[in-house]
Order: C-alpha cells, then structure tokens, then sequence
C-alpha cells in the first residue's frame, strides 16, 4: 500500500460553523461509493456531528453528508453496547479511544469504554461488515438507530431485519425519498424494538453485523447484500476496498522529501475521488437503474450525486478529464438523464437538485466532455440540445435553470434589480454561454456557434473603469448609486466582494486585460497586496468565508473559496509563468497534513483538486477551452499514468519559467512524455 499508508482522513475535520478548515468527514467509503461511513461524537441535530478532538462516541454513522451546508440524507446510527438498552444520544454515548481509533479509507476500527467492546468496519459500496467484539458472553447489543422517518421490520424465518428511512435534509418533488435497508448478524440473537431503533441481542463475544442498502427497491437491497457481502469476511472487504484506493491513488506516484506535503496530496486525491457519489444500481439482469428524483420511478442510466457545479467544474471535473474520463464520461451522461428525467439540467443534486449558488455551470463539464473527446458526439449533440434549452429557456421555479433569463437575454446582463449576487450571475451566465459556444463548434453547429459566440463579451457591461471593478447595474444600466466599498461582501457578489468576484472571466483574460489598460497583472499585484479586510456588506453578519480570508496571509485571494482558485494563475495566462509559480508555492504553505489542514470548504473535491492540478504545476483556466495554464509543480518529480495509458514525467528541475509556454493543449497533455519537452519554447 505504497500510497494508500500517505491519506490520513482526519485531514480538514476540525469544524464549527463559524470557522472551516475543510469542512468533510472522515469517511471510510470505497471510491464514489453510494454509502459512507464516520463517527458520531457530535450530536445528530447538528450537520457538525464529528470532531477530530472529542473523546465520546455516539455510534457508527451511515452518512451520505456531501457539505455540511447541505447536511445529510438516508443517515442511521449502529453501535455496540452490554447490559441495559439506552437509544437516545445522551444516555447511550461513552467515552472511547480516540487517539488509538483507527479511522482509514478503507478500514475503521475503535474501543468504547463504557461499554468494553471494539469496533471494526470495512465498506462496500452500498453497505459495510460490522464486526463488534465485547468483553464477555452475557447480554451483548447490536443497535441499529433511526429517527422518527425510520421503519424497522424483522423477519425471523430469514434472520434478517430489513426496512427503510426517508431521512432527508431536503424534500424530493414526489413526496418522499426512501432508502431501503437489510441487515443480518451472524450469530443467534433476538430483537427488542424502541422508538425507531431495534437492537440485536446475543450472548456471542464477537457478532458481526452486515448490511447493505438501496434507493430503489427492498429487493434491490437483498440483491446488493448478497453481492457485495455473501460468502466474503470482513478483512476481505477491507484488503478489496484498500486495493482499490490504492489503484487510484498509484495513478499518480511522486517522489520528493517533503512527506507532509506527500501526505496532503494523497490525502487530497482520496478526496477527489469520493466524488461523485454513485447513486445507481444493477438490477438482476445487470441492467442499470437509477431513481427519478422528481417522479419516484425506477429509469434506466447512471446517475450521480453529491455534487454542486459551481464548486466542482473548476477543478475536479479538469483533473478527471485526464485521470478518470471514464468516470467523466458517465457522470456526463448522467447530467443528460437528469434532463432526460426532469426537464432541465442539474445544479446541485444532494440527492434532489438544490437552489444553490449562482449560474449553472454544469454548463462547462458538458461542453469540456464534448470538446475533449471524453463522450461519443452522439451524446455530446444530445448534451447541446440541453445546454441550449437551459440557456434559452426561463423557469419560474426557484433553482431550476438560469436566473433571470429573460433580463440576461434583453440587456446582456442580470441586473441586480432582478436576481441577488447579479455579478456573479451574469459573469457564469456569459461563460456558460461561451462553454455552449464551444461545444456547438466542435460539434459542427454554426448556427448556435454564432449565436453564443455573441454572448461571450457580455461581462463588459458589468466593468466599471472609474473603480477598475464589476459593478451590479439596474435595469436602466445605472451602477448602484451608494458609495462603493471594494470590500463590502454579498449583495450583487457571491461569497465575496468584488475582489474574489471581478476577475471570473476565464474564456477571456486578454479581453480583461484590455479593460485594465493592459494592467490587470498589476490588479492582481493589488489584490494579493491588498489588506485583509472586509465589510459585511449584503450578508448582513460575518460568515466563515470572511474569516477565513482574513486569517490567512494572501491578502484578498481567498485561496479558501473558489472564486479565487484561478486568481495566481492569471499571471501565467498573460504570459508570467514564474510569478504564478511564486504564488501557488506560497498558497500551497496553507495545506497542512492536520485537522484543520485545509485553508476553507473542501467541497466535494473541489479544493483538493486544486491542490493536486497546483502541485503537478496545472490549472484549466477555461474548462471547455482544451487547455491547461502552466505553472511550476511542487514535487521534484511526478510521474501521472494518464486515463489513455500513456505515461506523463514532470521534473521539477527541468522546468525553467522563463523558457516555458504558458499554456499545454489537452491532446497534447494526453500524449504522455516527457512534460519539460512539451512545454518548452520553440
């Protein structure tokens, strides 16, 4: 286990919501597996259920929490326990070992004072092996814990206690969201029910609990049970999930003395590929199935979850174009079955599409998909007919589609009059707009080449040259009248002030530049110079972005959110290798092999793979352009296994910035070789 030993998954766990310093979970799951699983130590009401330093245990926990701004769906609670049954969180918790608690992708293993039983767990994809062993044969308690939406059923001819919760953080549109369970224990045991829990009685020292689970049928559950668990032991299941971290993780090897940062790149690769979360099925006939998210009907097609574009696009979706495009492939054509089954494109599916976050920006995984080859152009000429529709096509709903299209379409941008954060949507609008663009050209469509080939420069209505910043306007084309404050956040800006917002402009940073007069590297100068200061603003309060900006050490670059991932590399997209290189050298100090070891939101492998693109010394500045912006990497030399097979060196000490290109094409990329040969100047 060459890399697999480097991932610690404590990384980024310390959390309240005032303060991230990753906000994820410790999670043991296989890669883009449909169940996780974490500790409890926390309470359940609240979405920051797991801290890296507390010493109670409140039980095992099925999660399938992607952000704690989502919060979580599907969730129970198993635990051990001996003696007299206690359900509830405060007369069941107990203090554990939580220094000697082993907590690893693929494998999780604690002991529980009070109750003196150890814990083991290896993960499967819809489910998990359980093994309890306690410290004496008397009365000996598997709990299997639910809230008030869980039903519980137990069929002793089979042994089997199955059922299902419709826990859900968000409701679906057709009423409900079931995810059905079955679970089994391998010893004789009886079952004595309390109020939405059961527990497994035995006098068996050691019991092992297996389960596994289904969003689409009870017999669904069996069928993934006998699969995924019959006829296999527990350090079977984790040698198999730990061999398969580590298949992923060997596409990358890197050599260099610097271990910690080893340790917060693999760790950051292992984040990378929890997302997306796979939430399809094989029926018995092999044939896969997933659930229609607004009709409650079983369809055909992948489907994938957990996910929110806006966060994802920038940097996962790139890193996966030449790592995982088969992965890519279906979960593009998972965002065309959304449409398929819904009528629009997804935003942000946890597991039901969300209203969250401005613009749509599946926009550029599609068109990227498209552009580099990843899907076959039948599907890519069925993507742009969707594009096109959720382009074009207002929706009255809340977070379905574009905001404000009508407005967008008319003046060439979203007035603040008409939608909040209306910078921020009109500047992902426009670039969602050129990402069509690009996928009608290399489909061949000129005519909706044409048409969205003229939306691209609409970010200019939005610059205000007597402020040198994008400003919100009404609907008249007047810039709001109040004084302008440079740091004041939210209002017409998302996450930020115009700062972290004037500069999202990634089809077109020469049309930016002139603008500035031909001075937007000094801009950045500026900004990275800058203060750190901010005004609430429109949030009316401080929010944790805000903090977490101000506590690092980069001025108004936000490393910590993703407005700001592009910022150090427009130097290089101008032509300035060395001073992005500078830069990234000094953002990559703010990743730490600790519990608060990320600068911000981890958000479903988004600044991870920030960190992994930084460290092989590339950024996709404009997913759906086939390019990468260049820097210098962090290791002495990396060696990437390419999704093609080929093999791609990077040396660190064979890169010169002043003799390289600023940019590499994604065909070449995929060619594999030597890196400082492609990327050196004729």
């Amino acid at each position: 286990m060459k890399n697999y030993r480097y991932v610690n998954v404590k990384l980024g766990t310390e959390n309240v919501r005032r303060f991230s310093s990753g906000n994820v979970l410790p999670l043991t799951a296989v890669p883009h597996g449909m169940a996780s699983f974490t500790l409890q130590n926390e309470k359940a009401a609240s979405p920051w259920f797991y801290s890296p330093r507390s010493k109670s245990f409140e039980g095992i926990r099925l999660t399938h929490q992607p952000s704690p701004w989502l919060q979580d769906y599907g969730q129970l609670i198993i635990t051990g326990q001996r003696g007299k049954l206690f359900f509830e969180e405060e007369k069941r918790w107990s203090s554990f070992d939580n220094e000697g608690c082993v907590l690893e992708p693929a494998y999780m293993k604690g002991y529980v004072y009070r109750d003196r039983y150890t814990f083991e767990l290896a993960p499967t994809n819809s489910g998990a092996a359980i093994r309890f062993t306690f410290s004496d044969e008397t009365c000996n308690r598997v709990n299997i814990i639910g809230d008030e939406r869980t039903v519980f059923t137990y069929d002793e001819a089979s042994g089997m206690v199955s059922g299902y919760t419709t826990a859900a953080a968000h409701p679906v549109a057709y009423g409900e969201l079931k995810e059905y369970f079955v679970f089994t224990l391998n010893v004789p045991f009886t079952a004595e029910y309390g109020k939405n829990a059961v527990s497994l009685v035995t006098t068996a020292r050691q019991a092992e609990c297996r389960f596994a689970t289904s969003f689409l049928s009870a017999g669904q559950a069996i069928l993934n049970y006998r699969r995924e668990l019959e006829g296999k032991t527990l350090e079977s299941l984790s040698a198999a999930a730990r061999d398969e971290w580590e298949r992923y993780l060997s596409g990358i090897e890197v050599e260099d003395e610097n271990e910690e940062r080893k340790a917060v790149f693999y760790t950051s690769m292992y984040r990378a590929y929890l997302w997306p979360r796979r939430f399809w099925e094989e029926d018995a006939e092999g044939r896969v199935r997933h659930l229609n998210l607004e009709t409650g009907e079983i369809v055909d097609g992948y489907m994938y979850v957990d996910n929110g574009f806006w966060d994802t696009y920038r940097t996962l979706y790139p890193y996966l174009s030449f790592m995982d495009t088969d992965l890519y492939a279906k979960v593009a054509e998972s965002c065309y079955n959304y449409y398929k089954d819904s009528g629009w494109l997804p935003k942000w599916l946890c597991p039901n599409n969300f209203n969250c976050m401005p613009g749509m920006l599946v926009e550029a995984v599609l068109a990227d998909a498209i552009v580099k080859d990843i899907v076959p152009q039948a599907l890519g000429e069925k993507m742009l007919e969707a594009l096109v529709h959720d382009g074009d096509c207002a929706c009255d709903e809340p977070g379905v589609g574009r905001e404000a299209v009508r407005e967008y379409r008319a003046l060439g941008y979203i007035p603040y009059t008409a939608a909040k954060e209306s910078v921020n949507e009109t500047l992902d609008n426009c670039y969602g707009d050129y990402c069509i663009a690009q996928a009608a050209h290399k489909l061949g469509n000129k005519e909706i080449a044409a048409r969205y080939d003229g939306y691209t420069h609409n970010y200019r209505h939005l610059f205000d040259p007597s402020v040198g910043f994008m400003r919100g306007k009404d609907e008249k084309g007047n810039f709001r009248d109040e004084a302008f404050d440079c740091y004041a956040w939210g209002r017409d800006y998302t996450e930020g002030s115009a700062w972290q917002s004037s500069f999202a402009v990634y089809h077109d940073m020469e049309g930016l530049n002139k603008l500035y007069g031909g001075k937007l590297a000094e801009k950045i100068d500026e900004l990275v110079a800058s203060p750190r200061y901010f005004t609430i603003g429109g949030y009316g309060g401080e929010i944790h972005e805000m903090s977490e900006m101000a506590d690092a050490k980069f001025g108004q670059c936000a490393i910590s959110n993703q407005p700001s991932f592009h910022i150090p590399y427009i130097y290089a997209e101008l032509g300035d290798v060395a001073k992005t290189a500078q830069l990234t050298g000094r953002l990559a100090e703010a990743f730490r092999n600790t519990p608060d070891g990320y600068p911000g939101d981890e958000d479903n492998g988004s600044l991870a793979s920030w960190f992994v693109l930084t460290a092989l010394g590339l950024y996709q500045m404009s997913p759906s352009r086939a390019d990468f912006t260049l820097s210098l990497p962090l290791f002495k030399k990396i060696t990437v296994r390419l999704a093609n097979g080929k093999t791609l060196v990077i040396e660190r000490d064979k890169l010169d910035p002043a003799a390289m290109k600023n940019k590499i094409g994604y065909a070449e990329l995929m060619q594999g070789g030597d890196f400082a040969a492609m990327v050196r100047k004729k």
